[in-house]
């Protein structure tokens, strides 16, 4: 690792990071964090409203540390956006959330990483080294619980069972089949035209009547039930 970091910093342009984050307190501080790195940049910064593409196009960065929960605003649509409009900017999610959830998602989204807000200052910079250099970074703990979460699924689920036998209204099912196509909870709400409040209750309920604790083997038994 040591290698590959003196090899980028001694043959390559300084990494430019362009920061996405709605707390100005959290933009300052990451920016204190790359102030000594010689080999990375500070290109920008956005609180992530409705000018944030715009002001990342013009910035032209190589890696836009992006914030997953932004005020009024979501990270995974910036990310969704960014794909489509600027695929060749490449993407690493953080988050103060430490949810295994974040991190599937961010998988669903293609972005090249997901680390928590409270990483190290290294830690931090050794992942943006990390993605330039053209690799991925996710949070060893987070995946390990993401990889756990998904495997009772597989050992005792009965599908015959969770489709013909389990009683669930017309909206629950709506959310199932939303669920497996790797919707989000703001997603579903446009899509059904219901409160967020809503869409949270309707999944706590399913996963009551299909076993699953958490998001992760929900939308895994609904993609193995093969809803339409």
């Amino acid at each position: 690792m040591v290698i590959m970091m003196q090899t980028f910093a001694n043959t390559h342009l300084p990494i430019k990071v362009f920061i996405v984050d709605d707390h100005e307190v959290v933009r300052q501080g990451l920016k204190a964090i790359f102030k000594d790195e010689s080999d990375i940049d500070f290109a920008g910064e956005s609180d992530g409203q409705k000018s944030v593409l715009g002001e990342i196009a013009k910035a032209q960065p190589d890696i836009v540390l992006l914030d997953i929960r932004i005020n009024g605003s979501d990270g995974f649509e910036i990310a969704c956006q960014l794909n489509n409009k600027l695929p060749y900017v490449k993407i690493l999610m953080i988050s103060g959330y430490e949810s295994e959830l974040y991190l599937s998602e961010s998988l669903n989204y293609k972005v090249k990483g997901f680390i928590p807000k409270g990483s190290s200052k290294d830690y931090v910079c050794a992942a943006i080294r990390m993605i330039a250099l053209g690799g991925t970074v996710w949070h060893g703990e987070l995946l390990y619980r993401a990889i756990c979460g998904l495997r009772p699924i597989n050992e005792t689920l009965n599908k015959k069972m969770i489709r013909d036998e389990t009683h669930i209204k017309p909206r629950e099912l709506k959310v199932l089949v939303l669920l497996a196509e790797g919707k989000l909870n703001k997603e579903i709400s446009c899509e059904l035209h219901v409160s967020i409040d809503t869409v949270k209750k309707d999944i706590q309920q399913l996963k009551k009547k299909y076993g699953a604790t958490n998001r992760i083997q929900l939308a895994t038994i609904a993609t193995e039930m093969h809803l339409k």
